[in-house]
């Protein structure tokens, strides 16, 4: 079976080298034979392209500022039988890998990992979070967008992520899977960078939360609401 692993991205230079580094390391060592790499840039205006060309990935351009439409882009240029979706600043292992693969055999046709963070949070909510987070996924069987595995031809099938909405595109995509057949959450864990929680108060984290609860036929669908996931802060 052929993985493609599609990382989209956006002004990433920090974290692309690293990432494209031990995604490149673990599959080697992992039971996936071949493979590819590709990275969905979405109109980045430093090296992130050229980085990831160098590491030897794909690189296929989107444009859209949409993080559902550039995985979309990259998901078009894959051609394995199996799709896996990852955060540029999400580091997968081989045992990730591994876990997967006999999930995939076993019969599930996608799915999920559990989540920790590559390095301390300096949050003291962050973890409590995190743990919230994965009983959720866990329990109703919900993959994160950093860490979001599927059949190919059962990702276009469902349509692939839905366009329409800037962020929560991977739980849609999830419950229309769960028509097509069963989903997994691997309890190996994908480590990725609390980034976010370093550039973003408490206080804006809350709004933006309580604000897609009250709002999110509109805050869902409208990128100026969504600086937490589409704005750099250094």
């Amino acid at each position: 079976m052929k993985l493609s692993i599609v990382i989209p991205a956006y002004n990433e230079s920090r974290h692309i080298v690293e990432t494209l580094r031990i995604a490149f390391e673990s599959l080697r060592q992992s039971h996936w034979n071949p493979y590819e790499l590709i990275v969905s840039d979405d109109a980045s205006t430093d090296d992130t392209a050229r980085l990831a060309e160098e590491m030897g990935a794909k690189v296929v351009h989107s444009g859209k500022r949409n993080i559902g439409a550039t995985r979309n882009v990259g998901a078009a240029a894959a051609s394995g039988e199996y799709l896996l979706f990852v955060d540029a600043d999400t580091h997968i292992s081989v045992d990730l890998l591994n876990a997967m693969q006999r999930a995939v055999e076993e019969g599930a046709i996608g799915g999920g990992a559990c989540i920790r963070w590559s390095e301390p949070s300096q949050a003291w909510w962050a973890d409590r979070c995190m743990g919230l987070w994965n009983r959720i996924s866990l329990l109703f069987c919900a993959p994160a967008g950093s860490f979001f595995f599927v059949r190919r031809d059962l990702f276009h099938k469902a349509g692939g992520f839905d366009e329409s909405f800037f962020v929560s595109e991977e739980l849609h995509l999830g419950r229309k899977l769960k028509r097509l057949g069963r989903l997994t959450i691997l309890r190996e864990t994908v480590a990725t960078s609390p980034r976010k929680l370093h550039q973003f108060t408490l206080r804006e984290h809350l709004l933006f939360f309580m604000s897609g609860i009250l709002l999110p036929w509109k805050v869902l669908r409208d990128r100026k609401y969504l600086d937490i996931w589409y704005t750099r802060r250094g």
